[in-house]
């Protein structure tokens, strides 16, 4: 064997452990992506079942908020105020 047939199976070799490792890779990049969607998949169906949950908490905020709120604190105010003065 000469120099160039020498070079030539090692440049051989190290292609076939480049596309050895290339699969190697894109198969862990599949599962990684299934692995990702499996994941999105379940925090957006976490996400559907706290839904009711959280317009449950914006309704009492808004209403906490509302005009009604602040005038019945205005009239527990004034009942308060009443009653010390007596």
């Amino acid at each position: 064997m000469d120099f160039y047939q020498i070079m030539t199976l090692i440049a051989v070799a190290a292609f076939v452990v480049l596309v050895v490792y290339a699969a190697v890779t894109l198969v862990q990049i599949k599962r990684t992506a299934e692995s990702v969607e499996y994941l999105a998949a379940l925090a957006a169906e976490n996400v559907e079942k706290t839904q009711s949950t959280f317009d449950l908490l914006n309704n009492i905020s808004s209403m906490l908020d509302s005009t009604f709120y602040k005038a019945l604190k205005l009239g527990v105010d004034f009942m308060r105020r009443y009653r010390k003065d007596k």
